[in-house]
């Protein structure tokens, strides 16, 4: 049980606030009633941004929070999970737009990898590259707003329950907004891929900016993962359900291109570097660049799965599979309950470029005994995953690891996930 967890289950057992939202829907909390029935800090309590952190009481009794003033919350029924805009398999498989950038971003010294980025390095570089010019079709746009600041005034309908609340001197927080001609552009950024998000995280500025300012105001998402810059451009209204996603697109720099017979000739090579891989358990940790964010957030280090999972906002059973999935590929070591980089991590970790840090997981599966045998079968294949059947590749895996079959057959959907991913990301010609 996490912490935060731990908090709302204290906090709960000391008021009476479920008897209230069975009756109401809504109550109204202060920050010094968090603190002090559930003996943590208010805002940490209050900051659920992805539904794998929405705490078990919430999710038991379908509720969320919102903040409505400067140290008060409402918490409410929110049956049909409002709160979150949930990302769907073809928003997250975009096809990755190969982007030439308007100047030579290699001259940037400050920009010497694009695998490290934090949020606002990662938005300063989409900016500089053009990315966020391409995207949202406007070639004169200025940095005007970023950081935290107080609300203005403004109402919100919650409309699972039919209730409105107002909201007034909020603190919200802006990653960056881009003001042009005709519209304002505020954007949200995480680095690595979330599944869903809290939609107060553009709402909020949304609603605050559509009364400073007659411009048109453009909500947009925008992640950064392992050199891929996923932008999602949202319409909103003042209703807690009124997201809608309008636009997306995923962009890389270009970059070099290999061929099959690069492909071959790494695995012949590996043949006599084979490989068993004992103590670790077999990867269930579906999305490659998240393996790679977390290489790149131990080398930075945040070394615990609890810290990871802090970072990539997921639970620390997550920040475990995800870690204990590097350790697999050979990119880290595990030893008491903390994660280190190992040289090949580090090998991965300064590489600047996205297809070549393909190229180095590549050969990582391929110096791995039940890898190589799956990456003979899907070259063999040429690269075409639905000639192979999921029965072959568990022979693989039960030819080296001590699964039963439930489990195998679990595990292969990673499998499957790294394979799509490696031919998406080798750029091949």
């Amino acid at each position: 049980m996490s912490e935060n967890d731990q908090a709302w289950e204290l906090f709960f057992k000391e008021t009476n606030i479920l008897t209230k939202l069975d009756s109401d829907n809504l109550a109204y909390i202060t920050a010094r009633e968090l603190k002090h029935y559930g003996k943590r800090e208010p805002r940490l309590m209050a900051k659920i941004d992805t539904l794998a952190l929405q705490p078990k009481i919430f999710s038991e009794n379908q509720l969320s929070i919102l903040p409505v003033r400067n140290a008060s919350y409402a918490i409410f029924k929110d049956k049909e999970q409002s709160s979150f805009y949930k990302f769907s398999r073809e928003d997250i498989d975009l096809p990755i737009i190969k982007h030439t950038p308007a100047v030579d971003v290699s001259t940037f010294d400050s920009f010497s990898t694009n695998l490290g980025l934090n949020e606002s390095q990662a938005l300063d570089f989409s900016l500089i590259s053009s990315i966020t010019h391409s995207f949202i079709s406007e070639s004169d746009i200025w940095l005007t707003i970023r950081g935290r600041q107080f609300s203005s005034k403004f109402d919100l309908l919650l409309p699972s329950i039919n209730q409105t609340l107002t909201i007034e001197k909020v603190q919200i927080e802006i990653d960056a907004g881009y003001e042009s001609k005709n519209a304002i552009y505020i954007f949200e950024a995480k680095t690595s891929r979330r599944a869903d998000f809290n939609v107060r995280q553009l709402l909020y500025p949304y609603l605050d900016w559509k009364n400073r300012s007659k411009k048109a105001i453009v909500p947009i998402f925008f992640i950064y993962t392992n050199g891929l810059y996923y932008l999602y451009q949202f319409s909103i209204g003042n209703s807690l359900d009124s997201t809608k996603l309008v636009k997306k697109s995923c962009y890389t720099i270009d970059e070099y291109h290999y061929s099959i017979g690069d492909l071959w000739s790494i695995v012949i090579e590996s043949s006599s570097q084979l490989k068993q891989v004992s103590g670790i358990p077999f990867p269930q940790a579906d999305d490659m660049d998240k393996v790679i964010d977390t290489v790149s957030l131990v080398y930075n280090g945040f070394n615990s799965k609890k810290s990871i999972a802090s970072e990539l906002e997921f639970d620390e059973r997550q920040g475990d599979y995800y870690g204990n999935a590097a350790c697999y590929l050979g990119f880290l070591e595990h030893s008491q309950n903390l994660f280190t980089i190992t040289p090949l991590g580090e090998k991965l970790v300064n590489e600047k470029f996205r297809s070549k840090r393909a190229i180095i997981v590549f050969t990582a599966l391929a110096q791995i005994k039940v890898f190589y045998n799956i990456l003979i079968l899907f070259l063999g294949r040429n690269m075409d995953l639905s000639t192979i059947d999921n029965n072959e590749l568990a022979a693989f895996i039960r030819e080296e690891h001590q699964l039963n079959d439930t489990t195998i057959f679990r595990r292969i959907s990673t499998v499957k996930q790294w394979l799509i991913w490696l031919k998406n990301n080798l750029y091949l010609t």
